[in-house]
């Protein structure tokens, strides 16, 4: 099957696609309208389904969203097959006029990202032998999943515009990336049962246009690996740069995924060939391994990483014009087409009155807009619903000596998946299979309405508060890193060690309270306790606000922690116990660790 999620007369819901016998045009239509429509059809004595009318969902109406719809699982599936293989007969046989309000010519709908809001939107960098088979000094590989997570913001719709800030030497590039769907979600999932979590594939394009960057080359080297992923990947992340779609294709419609031709074009000019097949992971143990530190859910989307040419370049000497794109297909995926344009600059033909223009180039944010959900009071806000969570390294005065990072003019930030995430008076789980367990306390604030292009003296004002925050640092990942190994197999454990469930508890926003040079202690019952300052950071919640807004938009409710400080409490292995994170005038936050790794 293929299932897309569309938009007729402002109204979101997915649906199936299937050609029209008549025309071979594609239609799309909604579950619950063709059940309506079939119903009353059957309803009158002289319809040939009067005495057996069909009954595809008999629990009553799907979801609107595709990915609620995927949580309700294989059941749901399979009823959507058999209203599938229903109307393909049906739209043989009758009028389409009987399901008129069901069913929608593609073109006649705004097609969006099959999942347009993904909670886990976690792109696999390096995952293809073009990347080091080159290289001579790669004597080997450390083979575990290497890459990064994107905020909602990023993502846009088939035929929905790329856009870029501004037309200064534009430099960067694009890759068509296979996209793996969740269907059904869990933990600690066996490679041999993967396959049986994935809902569908799709197409992103993992699109990077360079301006972090620029701050980033600005700098006099040596550079370290965090600023290097915080500004390539913070490109990655900003609004409107990530194509998702057009749609969500079962796997029982492809066959064999890793048999699978890709194609990348720029304006009709074909780029690059590649193929599904040049994988160093595939979806299998990428599964696998996710899921051995987080739980994946229903509509959590991975995108294996370029198979071909890394970051086929844009051609900086053509000028976007208006009618210049860029094109992802997959073969049995189909084509992802979106046009380039440059914001508020002659290069910009959208129209005057496109939302993506006068309101917000996001389709996430301006829906946010649409639905008057711009801000969040203390009242409305919960750790269980962040959209995202932003972590820091690197930024305490002490970051050069004990971990080599210097100090930047800039903040070095990554998202997380939102999972990592628990509320105060939190269950920390701590599996077997971690190494040595650190404590630290840290200042987070909370975003209070959408943020973009802050300015420093007016960032005060999107700040709903300031938190403690309990980082709990696993380094297992980094324990079993094989030497010698890339600055990206080495550090980059550094903040998977951050991701599993839970990780970082947090108490409620508190909206005044010294921020510049308060204690922060961390205390574990019958361990002992460590204490820090804010004074030891580099970069204030307000220049980070200012700075990752330039290119990024900040959510209602999102939280930022400034990272961790010089000193941070180790849990001995077996240790249950309670303990307590505290930040002077700023309140504290409580925790229970259950310690399941042997003490012997």
């Amino acid at each position: 099957m293929r299932l897309a999620t569309f938009t007729e007369n402002q109204h979101e819901r997915f649906g199936l696609v299937l050609p029209h016998p008549a025309t071979g045009e594609d239609w799309v239509f909604d579950p619950n309208g063709v059940q309506a429509r079939i119903t009353e059809y059957a309803s009158r004595g002289t319809s040939p389904l009067y005495a057996s009318p069909p009954q595809f969902f008999p629990s009553g109406n799907v979801p609107a969203s595709l990915a609620a719809f995927l949580a309700g699982g294989q059941p749901g599936l399979d009823s959507l097959r058999r209203m599938a293989d229903f109307l393909t007969r049906f739209l043989e046989q009758s009028d389409p006029y009987i399901l008129t309000g069901a069913g929608f010519p593609l073109a006649a709908v705004q097609l969006n990202a099959p999942i347009p809001r993904p909670r886990l939107f976690f792109g696999l960098v390096q995952n293809s032998p073009t990347a080091w088979r080159s290289t001579p000094a790669r004597t080997h590989l450390n083979l575990f999943p290497q890459g990064h997570q994107r905020p909602q913001g990023s993502v846009i719709a088939p035929g929905a515009p790329l856009v870029l800030p501004f037309a200064e030497t534009i430099t960067g590039g694009w890759n068509p990336e296979l996209g793996v769907i969740i269907g059904r979600g869990g933990r600690d999932i066996p490679v041999s049962e993967a396959l049986a979590h994935v809902a569908g594939l799709t197409i992103v394009s993992d699109a990077t246009f360079d301006y972090f960057r620029r701050d980033y080359f600005a700098q006099q080297p040596p550079y370290d690996w965090f600023e290097d992923a915080m500004s390539s990947w913070g490109d990655k992340k900003s609004d409107a740069r990530t194509p998702m779609g057009p749609y969500l294709v079962t796997l029982d419609e492809i066959g064999n995924p890793y048999d699978q031709l890709i194609y990348t074009r720029q304006s009709g000019l074909l780029r690059d060939r590649s193929h599904t097949g040049a994988m160093a992971l595939g979806i299998e143990r990428t599964i696998h391994w996710l899921s051995s530190l987080m739980t994946l859910y229903p509509g959590d989307v991975i995108h294996m990483g370029t198979m071909g040419y890394d970051g086929s370049p844009y051609l900086s000497e053509y000028t976007p014009q208006p009618d210049d794109y860029i094109e992802s297909e997959i073969e049995k995926l189909g084509v992802l087409h979106n046009p380039l344009v440059i914001d508020h600059s002659e290069y910009d033909w959208r129209d005057v009155h496109d939302s993506a223009r006068t309101v917000h180039p996001s389709p996430v944010v301006r829906g946010l807009i649409a639905q008057r959900q711009e801000r969040v009071t203390p009242a409305e806000w919960s750790a269980e619903n962040v959209r995202h969570v932003w972590l820091l390294f690197g930024n305490y005065a002490a970051a050069e000596a004990q971990e080599d990072l210097k100090p930047r003019p800039y903040p070095r930030f990554l998202c997380a998946p939102n999972s990592v995430l628990a509320a105060d008076n939190a269950q920390v789980v701590i599996p077997e299979s971690t190494g040595m367990i650190w404590l630290g306390c840290e200042l987070a604030f909370v975003v209070s309405r959408i943020a973009r292009q802050v300015h420093r003296e007016d960032a005060e004002s999107y700040i709903l508060g300031y938190l403690p925050l309990l980082s709990v640092y696993d380094t297992a990942f980094e324990d079993n890193i094989i030497e010698p190994a890339s600055m990206q197999e080495r550090n980059l454990p550094k903040v998977y060690g951050r991701w599993r469930d839970g990780f970082n508890v947090v108490g409620n926003p508190v909206t005044s309270g010294n921020t510049v040079s308060a204690a922060c202690i961390v205390s574990l019952d019958g361990v002992g306790s460590v204490t820090g300052s804010t004074a030891e950071y580099l970069h204030a919640a307000p220049d980070v606000l200012a700075y990752m807004t330039r290119f990024i938009t900040l959510f209602p409710g999102d939280v930022i922690t400034l990272g961790r400080l010089a000193a941070r409490l180790e849990v001995p292995p077996g240790t249950q116990t309670t303990g307590l994170a505290e930040i002077e005038n700023l309140g504290q936050v409580t925790f229970h660790i259950q310690d399941r790794r042997n003490p012997g």
